[in-house]
């Protein structure tokens, strides 16, 4: 339940740095997929001021659906309706 908390904690903080950040440079969706072998309907977890941000909102939300070796995320870089730019892990 403190993974959770701490979890949830985490993505508000992480968006909460997105909006501050706004449009002054670039930015990671993230789109988490619990099952890596049904990647036809992700969660998109939101936008994210940095690689580095993505990638740890991403791995908390694959632990929190207790999915880290079943699941697997995608941080898009520069992101719109869901097209990116370059999309790493």
């Amino acid at each position: 339940m403190m993974f959770l908390k701490n979890a949830l904690r985490f993505l508000a903080l992480a968006s909460l740095l997105a909006l501050i950040a706004g449009c002054g440079g670039d930015t990671y969706d993230s789109y988490v997929y619990p099952d890596k072998l049904e990647l036809d309907d992700p969660i998109a977890l939101g936008q994210f001021p940095s690689l580095q941000a993505c990638r740890e909102a991403s791995l908390a939300k694959l632990k929190e659906l207790n999915a880290e070796s079943a699941g697997d995320y995608v941080c898009g870089q520069n992101c719109h309706d869901h097209a990116c730019q370059s999309a790493q892990k």
